[in-house]
C-alpha cells in the first residue's frame, strides 16, 4: 500500500506566498519497499505524475509574481531543464491543482514529503488558499527528505544531496526525477542500516 507522497514544485520565484508556479510533480511510494522489494530510478520516474501551469493565467488572475534572478538561473540550465517552465499547451489553470492533487495522491498516505518544509508546502497552502481549496492533506503529514536523509546518515560524510546507484539518467531540474532521487536516496540510507 502506497503511504508516502513526495511532491515538488518548479516555480520563477523563491517567494512561497506569491511566487508563479511552472509544474508539480507527485510519486506516491510505498516506504515498505524499501528493504523487500528495491525501487528502481526508472519505475519511479514512470510512476510520477505532473502537471504544467499556466504562467499567464497565474500573473493575470491571481497576481503571482515572476522573479527576474530565478529567471535568470533557469536560463542558465540546460534544455532538457528549461522545457519545465515553457509555456505548453498541456498548461492548465491554477483552479485544477487540488483536484490533480488528490487523484495523484491517492487516499492512502499518510506522510507528504518535499525537500524541505519552508518551501512547496507553503506555496501549495498559498495556492489552495487563493483557489479556495483546504490542504489536500494534515499539517501533522508532512515529512521533508533533507532532514531524513542527514537524521539517517548522521555521523557520516554523506551530504543530502547524494547520487545514489542505480540514477545514472538524472536529469538535475527535472520535478519528476528530482522527486524520484530523494527517494532513491531515503531506500540507499534505509537499505544500509538495516
Amino acid at each position: 500500500m502506497d503511504n508516502s507522497v513526495i511532491y515538488d514544485f518548479e516555480t520563477l520565484s523563491q517567494d512561497q506566498m506569491s511566487g508563479v508556479v511552472t509544474c508539480l510533480a507527485i510519486l506516491k511510494f510505498d516506504e515498505s519497499r524499501f528493504v523487500d522489494k528495491s525501487y528502481t530510478f526508472k519505475e519511479l520516474v514512470n510512476s510520477a505524475k505532473v502537471m504544467k501551469f499556466s504562467v499567464e493565467e497565474q500573473v493575470k488572475t491571481y497576481e503571482r509574481k515572476i522573479d527576474k534572478s530565478t529567471l535568470d538561473w533557469w536560463k542558465e540550465q540546460g534544455p532538457d531543464a528549461q522545457k519545465w517552465i515553457k509555456p505548453s499547451d498541456d498548461d492548465r489553470g491554477l483552479e485544477e491543482l487540488y483536484d490533480f492533487f488528490m487523484e495523484a495522491a491517492g487516499g492512502h498516505a499518510t506522510k507528504f514529503y518535499t525537500r524541505g518544509n519552508t518551501f512547496d508546502p507553503i506555496l501549495l497552502e498559498s495556492i489552495m488558499k487563493q483557489t479556495h481549496k483546504p490542504m489536500p492533506y494534515h499539517w501533522w503529514e508532512v515529512r521533508d527528505t533533507r532532514s531524513l536523509i542527514e537524521g539517517l546518515s548522521w555521523g557520516s560524510k554523506l551530504e543530502n544531496k547524494f547520487i545514489p546507484p542505480g540514477c545514472d539518467e538524472l536529469v538535475k531540474h527535472n520535478p519528476t526525477h528530482d522527486i524520484a532521487l530523494d527517494v532513491m536516496r531515503i531506500q540507499a540510507l534505509a537499505q544500509a542500516i538495516q
